[in-house]
C-alpha cells in the first residue's frame, strides 16, 4: 500500500472540508432529501457531527500498541456491521457540525499522526483516522449537492483508487482520474510498456460517486461519464469500494 499523506495536509484537508459543509449545509432545508438513502440533511449533518466529536475524543485518548484497524480499504469494509447503529444515531439527537468544529480543532491540533487511537472499527493511526473524516465529508457533501473543497476532493479521490489497487491487486487494468490519480489494479494478464490494454478514465466526483455506491457503473458508461476500453475493463462488480 502506498504511504498516504502527511498528518498536517489531512487535518488541514478535513478543516477546509468541514468549512465547506457548515456553509453549504446552512443553505439546506433541514428536512430536504440527500442522496444517503433514507437520510435527510439533518440526518446527515448530525452523522457528520457525532463524527466530528468521536474523531476529538480519541485524539486525546491515544491507544497502545500498533494499529490493527488498517487504511481505508479496511475501514470500509468494516462499515454495513455497523450500518444500523450509524443509522439510528442520525436519527437521535439533533446535532450541527458548526458546534463540533472548535473542540475538535483544539484536539486535533499538535497530535502525532502515528498515534494509535481507538473507533468502532478498530485500532488505527490518527492520520488514517482523520482521512476517514475526508472522506465522509466529501462523501455526504456531494449527497446533498455540495462541492468539495478541492484539497479535500483530491486526497479522496487518491484514497478511493488506492483502495481499488489494494482490494483488488493487479495490473491488467489502469484506473485514470485526472488530474489526481492512475493505479493498476485487478488480477490478469500484466501491463509493462505503451498504452495499457484496459484502460478506465473518469472525473473526480463520478469516481467517488462510483466509489460509494452512488453512482452505477452502468450509468456511468451510458452518460458518459466513464470511459473504459479494453476487454477487461469492466470495474462494476468490484464497485462500490465504500457502502
Amino acid at each position: 500500500m502506498a504511504k498516504g499523506p502527511a498528518y498536517d495536509q489531512l487535518r488541514a484537508a478535513l478543516h477546509s472540508q468541514y468549512a465547506v459543509l457548515v456553509a453549504g449545509l446552512g443553505r439546506l432545508d433541514p428536512a430536504g432529501p440527500t442522496d444517503c438513502a433514507g437520510w435527510a440533511v439533518a440526518d446527515l449533518e448530525t452523522h457528520l457531527a457525532l463524527t466530528a466529536r468521536g474523531l476529538g475524543r480519541i485524539a486525546q485518548e491515544p491507544g497502545s500498541g500498533p494499529p490493527t484497524g488498517g487504511g481505508v480499504e479496511q475501514w470500509a469494509a468494516r462499515l454495513p456491521e455497523l450500518a444500523a447503529d450509524l443509522d439510528e444515531r442520525a436519527r437521535g439527537e439533533r446535532l450541527t457540525l458548526a458546534g463540533e468544529l472548535p473542540d475538535l480543532a483544539a484536539a486535533l491540533e499538535g497530535r502525532d499522526g502515528e498515534q494509535t487511537v481507538r473507533q468502532l472499527t478498530g485500532t488505527h493511526r490518527l492520520a488514517d483516522a482523520v482521512l476517514f473524516r475526508v472522506v465522509e465529508g466529501v462523501v455526504h457533501g456531494l449527497d446533498a449537492a455540495i462541492e468539495p473543497d478541492p484539497h479535500a476532493l483530491r486526497l479522496v479521490t487518491r484514497a478511493l483508487a488506492q483502495a481499488l489497487a489494494d482490494r483488488e491487486p493487479g495490473s491488467s487494468v489502469e484506473l485514470r482520474v485526472p488530474p489526481y490519480v492512475a493505479v493498476q489494479c485487478v488480477s490478469g494478464p500484466r501491463h509493462t510498456r505503451g498504452t495499457p490494454p484496459n484502460v478506465v478514465e473518469t472525473d473526480a466526483v463520478s469516481w467517488v460517486r462510483l466509489a460509494t455506491g452512488r453512482l452505477s457503473w452502468a450509468d456511468a458508461l451510458r452518460n458518459g461519464r466513464v470511459r473504459a476500453s479494453g476487454e477487461r475493463s469492466d470495474l462494476g462488480g468490484f464497485l462500490p469500494i465504500l457502502r
